[in-house]
């Protein structure tokens, strides 16, 4: 008797713990797997054209010299190319967006990418708003930012604070012995009510809270965000471009998006 005692005891753990594991492995579920399988999912991305005339923000907003163009942007073997060229004294590149397709508020994103190699390019995975409100008063997250003239030098930042010209940012940088665009490395942002922290490899390399953005008001907790994969050229942080440098290939194997409160252990 006392053995069916035994058993029926852990019988009924084991039951406990697999539901436990199952209503975890369910709350971790990713919201968002992109592996760039096939064709590009129109579903989830827009291919953003031109210079930003056409939308009142020429260079970008930055002096950006690049003028980004649907033939930039392919999938090939698995993995998303977005390729900076220059082409009868134009330079072209890539920008996709998830406005309006997909966005979430609070959660990790993340994507493994391998860097271009150029010097003036500036590549990013970032994200920004799903709101009305001009920019930056919903703010502005930037998962990752590295520029060809600075290799060693990979960037974190977020935008807020009020209408430009006094727009303000706060960043974290992290700075190796070897250049960021030798070979491939995993970008993320941990994003809950009250933190955003930025990871690489694995590795936190910054943390901003509700008082690093003081005396402004902390707006990332107003609305979801939508991803952005891009490579600028120029401008105020690009720097100097080296045409000769081109062309050259960002590489993104995917992106991966899941719900608040999602241990990094599960992924």
């Amino acid at each position: 008797m006392l053995r069916s005692v035994t058993h029926l005891v852990c019988f009924i753990a084991a039951l406990a713990l697999c539901q436990n594991i199952s209503a975890e492995n369910g709350q971790c579920a990713p919201t968002l797997i992109e592996n760039f399988d096939g064709d590009l999912n129109s579903a989830l991305w827009r291919v953003v054209e031109g210079d930003g005339c056409d939308v009142g923000l020429c260079g970008w907003g930055n002096s950006e010299v690049q003028h980004y163009a649907k033939d930039a942007v392919r999938v090939v073997d698995g993995a998303l190319s977005i390729t900076v060229a220059e082409n009868g004294g134009r330079i072209t590149s890539g920008k996709l967006v998830s406005e309006g397709l997909f966005s979430q508020q609070y959660g990790r994103f993340e994507a493994r990418i391998s860097l271009p190699r150029g010097r003036g390019l500036w590549p990013a995975f970032w994200m920004m708003p799903q709101s009305a409100s001009p920019w930056p008063l919903a703010g502005e997250i930037d998962i990752m930012e590295w520029t060809g003239n600075e290799p060693n030098r990979l960037i974190g930042a977020a935008h807020f604070g009020p209408l430009p010209p006094n727009n303000v940012h706060y960043s974290e940088t992290l700075l190796v012995p070897t250049p960021w665009n030798e070979g491939w490395h995993e970008f993320a942002v941990e994003w809950s009510p009250s933190l955003i922290q930025w990871e690489v490899d694995g590795r936190i390399h910054g943390t901003m809270a509700p008082h690093n953005a003081l005396p402004h008001p902390w707006v990332f907790d107003q609305a979801p965000f939508y991803l952005i994969l891009n490579v600028a050229v120029g401008g105020t942080l690009g720097g100097e471009v080296y045409v000769q440098d081109l062309p050259a290939t960002m590489l993104i194997d995917w992106v991966k998006a899941y719900p608040f409160n999602c241990g990094a252990e599960s992924h």
